[in-house]
């Protein structure tokens, strides 16, 4: 067993970093997006010690920047690579949304003149003006007139949203074989089960890496991305376990020996990163995997190749209980309320709601372009209450602080780029012949599916490597996608 364990690896390696068809700089390219995919959500990884989420707060870090440096070499190596890019096909639409997206960041850091900024944005235009009359009396130069509040922190935040749609591009462009989407699976879960071990072992290792193991938010918004990957994998092993042995070629007790240690190793291994998830405390995070988990489930058995009488009724079944404990946790239900309470590093209900209503009228203020990416501490400063003291960093609800620093105009961008790849992946999944590509279709929109619920109750990005690691894996479903 261990023998063909070793040979089924070689064959792997020779298949994915054969440069015969795909070239030096192609492999050279994979080769630091499993770097990358390894390392960075360790703690004391490239990315791990940033705190701004997908639209958050804080200038450039070394941590930040090498990221970005690594995301957009490996993006331009795959671009100058001799292997054919994709076409864009269904992906039209959110590679469209992307680009909007960058296009907003940047017309929010581009100098516009006073009056049509009065216009557009008067908020934004009276802070500029409040800001000229006390540098003039200094008799320092007024910065240009801009949209964001902070251009520093908008610039930051938009290189940040740069290099995630820079591994999305790569991961989908790289990962098109078969052999090489196994070994990216690999890596994370190597990253994983290490980040499990790290946050359990806790402070010993802690000290050894040179600070604290990230907090308990920061692992488990990546492992719920881990756990939606580990339940794909579990899934592609289900549909194919029938064929690992056939009846003529062996004994029962052989086939059942090479049909169960691969099932059962897959189980083990999303119940680790279950485990782990647990481990870390985060209601919201459990919540959002755990309902994720019943609607994943209900989709996966609807599948051409899924087999069985009843089918149908578990599948509606699994998805109505989905819904219902969505439904029950966005109403406020009682037994809902007291277990996200019970979050031992998380708010209470009513700091939670005063957090969101600070937002709220922190976007009156700026309603149409926001005050910019990534300034939402400067935003809701000007109306925080004083019960909410200290600085507000994140408004606990992704949807609360892009309506904040992109305004209408960029929650809608970012509602649009959502639907689309939700909508594009479950379209692939139906149909996508092939069990294991389809299974890893699943795990990127449950992956997706997942933080989006995590969003709506707090910040899903509590750190750069989160958005990272989940561009990577939509673009691998997207690879597997493609495959026919």
């Amino acid at each position: 067993m261990r023998l063909k364990t070793i040979q089924k690896l070689r064959a792997l390696a020779r298949e994915s970093f054969a440069p015969a068809d795909s070239g030096w700089l192609n492999v050279a390219a994979f080769c630091l997006l499993l770097i990358v995919v390894f390392i960075a959500p360790l703690p004391f990884g490239v990315g791990a010690g940033a705190l701004a989420p997908l639209l958050g707060p804080g200038a450039n870090q070394p941590s930040e920047l090498l990221f970005e440096v690594l995301a957009f070499f490996i993006a331009g190596a795959t671009f100058l690579s001799r292997t054919r890019l994709r076409s864009p096909g269904p992906l039209a639409v959110p590679i469209g949304t992307m680009i909007a997206i960058a296009a907003l960041g940047t017309l929010q850091i581009l100098p516009i003149p006073q009056g049509i900024l009065r216009s557009v944005a008067p908020v934004n235009s009276e802070i500029y003006h409040e800001t000229a009359q006390i540098l003039e009396i200094f008799g320092r130069t007024p910065p240009a007139p801009r949209i964001s509040i902070a251009p520093s922190a908008t610039e930051a935040s938009l290189l940040l949203l740069l290099a995630y749609f820079a591994l999305f591009f790569s991961a989908a462009n790289l990962l098109r074989n078969r052999g090489r989407r196994r070994l990216f699976a690999l890596a994370f879960f190597a990253a994983a089960i290490l980040q499990i071990l790290i946050a359990t072992l806790g402070q010993t290792i802690g000290e050894l890496a040179g600070g604290s193991t990230g907090s308990p938010a920061r692992v488990a918004a990546y492992l719920e991305i881990s756990l939606a990957l580990a339940f794909g994998a579990l899934w592609a092993e289900i549909l194919t376990n029938r064929d690992r042995a056939s009846s003529g070629s062996t004994s029962a007790a052989d086939r059942f020996e090479t049909r169960s240690l691969p099932l059962v190793g897959r189980f083990l291994l999303w119940a680790i990163v279950a485990f782990g998830l647990l481990q870390t405390g985060s209601r919201v995070a459990v919540l959002a995997a755990t309902t994720t988990t019943l609607a994943v489930l209900a989709i996966a058995v609807f599948h051409r190749r899924v087999e069985f009488r009843r089918r149908r009724m578990v599948g509606v079944s699994l998805g109505l209980l989905a819904v219902f404990l969505f439904s029950a946790t966005l109403a406020g239900a009682r037994p809902m309320v007291h277990f996200l309470e019970s979050d031992p590093g998380g708010l209470n209900t009513g700091a939670r709601v005063a957090i969101w209503r600070t937002a709220y009228r922190a976007w009156q203020d700026f309603p149409i372009f926001g005050s910019g990416l990534g300034t939402f501490p400067e935003a809701v400063r000007r109306v925080q209450p004083r019960e909410l003291g200290g600085r507000l960093e994140r408004a606990r609800s992704d949807p609360a602080q892009i309506l904040v620093t992109g305004g209408a105009v960029g929650t809608v961008l970012v509602a649009v780029l959502y639907l689309s790849l939700f909508l594009v992946l479950v379209r692939s999944f139906r149909e996508q012949p092939h069990r294991e590509e389809s299974a890893l279709v699943l795990g990127g929109f449950g992956a997706l599916l997942s933080l989006s619920i995590h969003g709506l109750m707090d910040s899903a990005y509590p750190a750069p490597v989160v958005p990272a690691m989940l561009a990577c894996l939509v673009g691998a479903a997207w690879a597997a996608a493609r495959e026919r």
